[in-house]
């Protein structure tokens, strides 16, 4: 069983935690790496989270930055499919870094929002969370990684495929296999707006 499927956070945890790294920073600026240290490496649920979470928050809008959560998404998947027990960032991604305190305020207006969602997670339809379908999923993540790029080229084209994303690790999370569904049909609905934007 994969490391991240046993372990339990709730999304409004997993928002305040990222909120006091971004307190915590000394020089104002928040690295990938300093994120990947606060969630942990081998917690796959929360990798795929924070990245989405990020983009699909106010946060998202700071320029440049989707296209790494993209990278970290498509990364933490990849991870997944092999079988690895944790996740490898390049160096050069993990340098990268973004104002800690538009972080801090993006996700602390969010924070309202993931309390809300946390009210509607339990475990159900658990054998959509593991198994074959737990790598279903990792699939899933890592087609929407690749595509999520273009995708940004529409006025808020991104925000479907990072929900699903967001989805689908709540769904792992929690064990709530009615998120995985529901992350799964933001992801037709994604390939369908690229299919509209772009064909």
């Amino acid at each position: 069983m994969p490391v991240s499927e046993g372990v339990h956070h709730d999304l409004e945890d997993v928002v305040n935690n990222l909120i006091t790294c971004c307190v915590r920073d000394a020089d104002g600026r928040l690295s990938v790496d300093e994120l990947m240290d606060a969630i942990g490496q081998r917690t796959f649920g929360p990798l795929l989270l924070v990245p989405s979470l990020i983009a699909v928050s106010p946060v998202g809008a700071i320029p440049g930055l989707p296209l790494f959560t993209s990278i970290a998404i498509v990364l933490v998947a990849t991870a997944i499919l092999l079988h690895h027990d944790h996740v490898w960032i390049p160096r050069w991604l993990g340098r990268r870094s973004v104002d800690a305190g538009k972080m801090e305020r993006g996700l602390t207006k969010f924070r309202p929002v993931a309390r809300f969602i946390d009210h509607l997670l339990m475990p159900r339809l658990t054998w959509l969370t593991w198994g074959p379908f737990f790598y279903l999923i990792a699939l899933m993540c890592l087609l929407i990684g690749l595509v999520t790029p273009i995708l940004e080229l529409v006025p808020l084209g991104g925000i479907p495929p990072n929900a699903a994303v967001v989805a689908f690790s709540l769904a792992i999370i929690a064990k709530d296999g009615l998120w995985a569904l529901i992350a799964f049909m933001l992801t037709v609905g994604s390939v369908w707006l690229m299919a509209a934007s772009f064909l």
